[in-house]
């Protein structure tokens, strides 16, 4: 104990570990925040017997701690130096190793301060969250017999086999899957009747047929049901709309065209009726337009010389002679095939013949004449000429006789033969009828003459015409 080369190395190395108070850097150690900082506790953690450990623990700082294994290391490499070294060299080499480490640790702060003192929040925290998850879990263990018994009630409540509950809910999953879907059904009133608004006549009745398929398909579906209730009362509005057409002015494609939707929104199962209803709506027409002639009446009705009257009749002819071919030529080109009857057979029609104006050859004057028989009912065509015919009459029979001169009485059933002559190309000349009519004509005589009168007309038509041709 008493060795002089041991006393030397104890007085040196204290003052050096004062100096740098850290480890040399073959030997591994770290600094930790929560090292022991008591020599009570640095006695408890170098429990050895190393007799020089014993000796410099007095001179250790209190501060500067190391692990048992580090620090017994540190002094077996320390005992082995010799005494020069230690001297000379070990100081230098702890002082640099030092400063080498505080740059470090310096460096290591600047690059990561905020990790540590995220760090460290999180540590101060950490007593407190272990604390708060220590009362959530008490929680849980309360809760968990309550939620054993929701269970066990969700079982026995639902089960698959006599529950209704899922039976509902399997329902409101079909219906929640087919929403797009019969939202679209649903809306198909209001489509319709924009359809209709907007005069897009092919896209409604599409989708009139659909809500119409629909019907079909699903006769038990309320939803259908009321949709296609609402379907069917816009389906009159469409069907009014349509006659509205009917009852305007006309040409041949539009009146195809409309008689079309009018059969696809009636069905094709009532041909009668879908051919009279076109008949009745040109017939509306027609009466429009000689109503407008009421101003002319009027003063007809007043004359008593009879130029009044001749300007009236005149263009009251005009007019009847132009709509009644044209309605008749358009019902032909619309409907050009016979009428079927429920028992298979068809209406025969009246074939068109050249107009001839003689009584016998007068199409409409022997389809009046011939006995009604039990067959079906004639084509409608055939009493739409009828009443033509007795609209001109009427009004030949009331106006007519005010008209004294015969020059322009000759002119005016002149151009009553042209109006029979006009329908006769289609079958319905009625010429033969207006003769034996009495208050058209004068007498025989008078009606000779004006057929003779209206072949000359003819003849010279025809021949200007050919001359035109050649």
């Amino acid at each position: 104990m008493n060795d002089p080369s041991r006393v030397r190395i104890c007085e040196v190395v204290p003052s050096s570990l004062k100096r740098a108070s850290v480890i040399p850097p073959n030997i591994s150690t770290q600094r930790h925040p929560h090292s022991f900082t008591t020599s009570t506790t640095y006695r408890k953690m170098t429990a050895s017997d190393d007799p020089l450990l014993e000796l410099l623990q007095s001179h250790i700082p209190s501060h500067t701690v190391s692990p048992e294994e580090t620090t017994t290391t540190y002094l077996s490499r320390l005992t082995s130096l010799p005494l020069s070294t230690i001297k000379t060299t070990e100081p230098t080499s702890l002082s640099t190793t030092a400063h080498t480490l505080d740059l470090s640790l310096q460096s290591l702060a600047s690059r990561n301060y905020r990790a540590i003192i995220t760090s460290s929040h999180h540590l101060s925290s950490l007593s407190s969250s272990v604390s708060a998850l220590s009362t959530s879990l008490d929680s849980l263990k309360s809760a968990l017999p309550d939620l054993d018994a929701s269970l066990s009630s969700f079982t026995q409540t639902y089960a698959r086999d006599i529950s209704q509950h899922l039976q509902l809910r399997a329902r409101n999953q079909l219906l929640n899957t087919n929403l797009e879907r019969i939202l679209d059904i649903l809306h198909l009133p209001s489509l319709l009747q924009s359809l209709i608004a907007s005069a897009n006549y092919p896209s409604a009745l599409d989708t009139l047929a659909h809500v119409r398929r629909l019907k079909a398909l699903y006769p038990d579906s309320p939803t259908v049901g009321s949709v296609h209730t609402s379907c069917e009362a816009l389906q009159k509005t469409l069907s009014a709309n349509l006659i509205t057409t009917l009852r305007g002015p006309l040409k041949l494609p539009v009146a195809m065209k409309t008689v079309g939707f009018l059969r696809r929104t009636l069905g094709s199962g009532d041909e009668r009726a879908i051919r009279a209803v076109f008949l009745v709506c040109r017939h509306a027409h027609l009466h429009a337009l000689l109503d407008a002639l009421q101003p002319l009446r009027a003063l007809a009705d007043e004359d008593s010389g009879g130029v009044q009257t001749e300007r009236f009749l005149k263009r009251w002819l005009e007019v009847f002679r132009e709509q009644s071919f044209g309605i008749v030529s358009m019902y032909r080109s619309i409907f050009p095939g016979a009428l079927s009857t429920p028992g298979g057979t068809s209406t025969p029609q009246p074939q068109a013949v050249r107009p001839s104006h003689s009584r016998s050859s007068s199409t409409l004057s022997n389809l009046l004449s011939e006995e009604p028989d039990s067959g079906p009912p004639p084509d409608p065509v055939a009493g739409f000429e009828e009443h033509l015919v007795a609209m001109l009459v009427d009004v030949l029979k009331e106006y007519l006789p005010k008209v004294e001169e015969r020059g322009v009485r000759e002119s005016l059933l002149t151009q009553v033969l042209y109006a029979s002559g006009s329908l006769g190309r289609l079958g319905g000349e009625f010429a033969g009828v207006l003769a034996g009519v009495e208050g058209v004509f004068t007498g025989e005589e008078e009606f000779v003459d004006v057929v003779k009168r209206q072949k000359v007309l003819a003849g010279r038509l025809e021949a200007m015409a050919a001359g035109r041709a050649g």
